[in-house]
C-alpha cells in the first residue's frame, strides 16, 4: 500500500486535537462553562462484544462501537470503521468532528461515529461479513432513518454498507434503512465518489481563483482513501491542470509532467489497480513533491509539524478530518500556505450524505447530473460563507468554520433548553 506523509513522533491525538479548536472558538464566542460541556460531552456511547465462529470453528471475539455526540439539529451521522486497534477515543473526536462538519455545511445532521476493532485483511471474506452483520444487529436499538444513520468508513465500501443495511431490514421490517453510501441498485447515490471528487475539484478551483492562483497548469497531488481522489485528479485535468500524483489505498503514482488521466481512467477499468501503470510506486512522500495543491484524505494527525516544513504546496485542502496537527496548522500558516479546513474540504461528503438520506426518506430515485449540481453549488457557497467570516473577524479558515460551526449548535441547544 502506498504511503503519503509520515507520522513521525505523533504523541497527540485527534481528541486533543478537536479540543484545541473547540477551546480557541467558544472563547471568541463567549460560551459559558455548561454550554461548553454539553457542546463536547458525548451524547450517548455504546459498546459491545462481537463473537465470531471464524472459518476454522474458532471462536473470537471482537469489540464494537457507537459513539453519538449532538443531535440537537437533527439524526446523528457517521462512519463505521474497522480497523486494528479502534478506539473510542478516536472515535469520539470522530464523531465531535462530523457534528461540526454538518453544521459547517448547514445539514440537518449531528455527529456519530462507530465501528469494530478488527484487521480485515485477517478475515477471511465470508469472516467479515458475518462481523459487519453481526456489528449491525448490535446497532439496532441505536440506529434509525430521523435517529443515527451508518455510513461508510475506513475498510467501509458499499457492499460494506449493504450488509448493515440488509441486517436492519431483516430486524426491523418496513422501516426506512438508516444508512447511506449504499449500492445505487440498494437506493444510494449513483458511484457517490464521483459525486464527491467532482465537487471537491470545484472547491479547489473556486479556492485557487480566489487565492489569485491561475488554474490553468495548477500542479496537484492527491492522496485520499478512497477512489474519490480519482475523480477530483479527473475533473481537475480536464480544466487544465497537471496531476503530479494520486495516493490512493490500491497503490499510488507520481509524474513531474503530469498523469494521464485518459489512460489511467482505461488501466482501472481493466486492473482494478494502479499496479503496472507508468509512474506507480510502493512509497511517495506526497507532502515533499513540487506542486501548488495538496490534497490530504488522510488519517488524523497524518500532516505534523516535520511534514508540514517539507510542503511545498501554496495550498493544502484537508478532505479528511483532524489530518493536520495543531502544530502543523500553525507552520503552514507562517510558511503562508493557505489551507482549507476538514470542516470545509470534507463537505462534500456530508452534502452527498444528505442527498441520499432525503430521496430515502422521501422514497425519491436520485438524478445523477441534478445532485451533482445541488451539491458543488452548496459546497461552494459553504466556503464562501466561511471566507466571509474569516475576513469579518480578521480569523483563519478554521477557527472561522469551528465558531461558524459552533455557533448553529449552541444556538439550537438554547432553544431545546427550557
Amino acid at each position: 500500500m502506498a504511503q503519503g506523509t509520515a507520522a513521525v513522533g505523533r504523541r497527540e491525538t485527534g481528541s486533543s486535537y478537536i479540543r484545541r479548536y473547540f477551546d480557541m472558538a467558544a472563547d471568541r464566542l463567549g460560551l459559558h462553562s455548561e454550554m461548553r460541556r454539553l457542546l463536547s460531552v458525548p451524547f450517548r456511547e455504546l459498546t459491545v462484544e462481537l463473537p465470531l465462529r471464524r472459518d476454522d470453528a474458532r471462536l473470537q471475539l471482537f469489540r464494537g462501537y457507537r459513539v453519538q455526540h449532538n443531535g440537537v439539529r437533527g439524526p446523528l451521522i457517521g462512519p463505521v470503521r474497522f480497523q486494528s486497534g479502534l478506539e473510542l477515543e478516536s472515535l469520539r473526536a470522530a464523531a465531535e468532528s462530523m457534528t461540526w462538519r454538518c453544521a459547517v455545511a448547514n445539514v440537518p445532521f449531528g455527529g456519530a461515529a462507530g465501528g469494530v476493532a478488527c484487521d480485515p485483511a485477517q478475515l477471511s471474506q465470508s469472516e467479515f461479513e458475518r462481523l459487519v452483520r453481526r456489528y449491525g444487529g448490535r446497532l439496532r436499538e441505536m440506529l434509525g432513518i430521523y435517529h443515527d444513520l451508518c455510513a461508510p468508513g475506513l475498510n467501509a465500501n458499499p457492499e460494506t454498507m449493504a450488509w448493515i443495511a440488509d441486517e436492519f431490514s431483516v430486524l426491523q421490517k418496513d422501516a426506512l434503512i438508516p444508512v447511506v453510501g449504499k449500492p445505487a441498485q440498494d437506493g444510494g447515490l449513483p458511484d457517490s465518489d464521483r459525486l464527491i471528487g467532482r465537487a471537491t475539484a470545484a472547491l479547489i478551483v473556486r479556492a485557487a481563483q480566489n487565492a489569485g492562483i491561475s488554474v490553468s497548469g495548477l500542479r496537484v497531488a492527491i492522496r485520499s482513501l478512497d477512489r474519490s481522489a480519482f475523480y477530483t485528479a479527473s475533473a481537475l485535468s480536464q480544466l487544465g491542470c497537471v496531476i503530479v500524483a494520486i495516493v490512493e489505498t490500491c497503490g499510488g503514482l507520481c509524474c513531474s509532467t503530469g498523469i494521464d488521466m485518459e489512460s489511467l481512467a482505461d488501466h482501472l477499468s481493466r486492473s482494478g489497480s494502479v499496479a503496472g501503470f507508468e509512474g506507480a510506486a510502493e512509497t511517495i512522500d506526497i507532502q515533499a513533491l513540487d506542486c501548488d495543491v495538496l490534497v490530504l484524505g488522510t488519517p488524523e494527525g497524518t500532516l505534523n509539524n516535520a511534514a508540514a516544513m517539507q510542503v511545498r504546496a501554496k495550498l493544502v485542502v484537508e478532505t479528511s478530518e483532524l489530518v493536520i496537527t495543531p502544530e502543523a496548522d500553525h507552520c503552514l500558516a507562517k510558511q503562508g500556505v493557505l489551507v482549507i479546513p476538514d470542516l470545509v474540504g470534507g463537505a462534500a461528503w456530508v452534502l452527498a450524505a444528505n442527498a441520499e438520506w432525503s430521496n430515502t426518506v422521501q422514497r425519491l430515485s436520485p438524478k445523477e447530473g441534478k445532485i451533482q449540481q445541488e451539491i458543488e453549488t452548496a459546497l461552494l457557497r459553504v466556503y464562501e460563507q466561511v471566507c466571509e467570516r474569516s475576513r469579518r473577524e480578521q480569523i483563519g479558515l478554521r477557527m472561522a468554520a469551528y465558531s461558524l460551526a459552533i455557533e448553529r449548535v449552541a444556538r439550537c441547544e438554547r432553544l431545546r433548553v427550557a
